[in-house]
């Protein structure tokens, strides 16, 4: 069985998980744990834009890649991993969204395989992991050049959500 997007915009992360314990937590729609997969596909919308769009979620994010490429950030190679923790801004970056059209023509993303774990939880690293092999320029992925109207006004460091709002405390996490 096959399922995907079939008209336009990114296919849900939530199509591909293959492992799920259940929440009893307070939002609906979340999990303890999901564990997905992101095997060979075919993705085929049209008039959109085909990458993960940049977001924020209710659930944190352990992504890696095992093997092949990644359609949404340049340099992020077999091995790398990512966290993004719940409300965290993050999607492709500037090169990935300026460069990235849709001729209408279906794309296959073959020799490739990346997993993720969502949780309800924060991911919290050990100092070990936030010590070593970090990419200190990450965010700058997202800042523009000004040579563009959409990415000369974006500012990646902008905190909309006051932290009196959220339901935990972003500098414990």
């Amino acid at each position: 069985m096959a399922i995907n997007t079939v008209t336009y915009d990114h296919p849900d992360p939530s199509i591909g998980v293959v492992l799920q314990s259940p929440s009893l937590s307070y939002a609906p729609g979340t999990a303890n744990i999901d564990f997905v997969i992101f095997p060979p596909r075919w993705l085929t919308s049209e008039n959109t834009f085909r990458p993960p769009w940049f977001h924020r979620n209710v659930m944190s994010e352990f992504m890696g890649l095992l093997y092949g490429g990644y359609d949404a950030k340049q340099g992020f190679e077999p091995g790398c991993s990512s966290i993004h923790n719940k409300l965290s801004p993050h999607g492709p970056d500037r090169a990935t969204a300026v460069g990235s059209s849709n001729d209408g023509q279906p794309e296959r993303y073959h020799g490739t395989l990346a997993f993720m774990w969502e949780s309800d939880e924060a991911w919290i690293p050990t100092e070990q992991a936030l010590g070593v092999l970090k990419d200190d320029t990450y965010i700058d992925c997202w800042v523009g050049d000004g040579s563009d109207e959409q990415w000369g006004r974006f500012d990646p460091t902008r905190r909309p959500v006051h932290p009196d709002r959220l339901a935990f405390d972003p500098n414990q996490v």
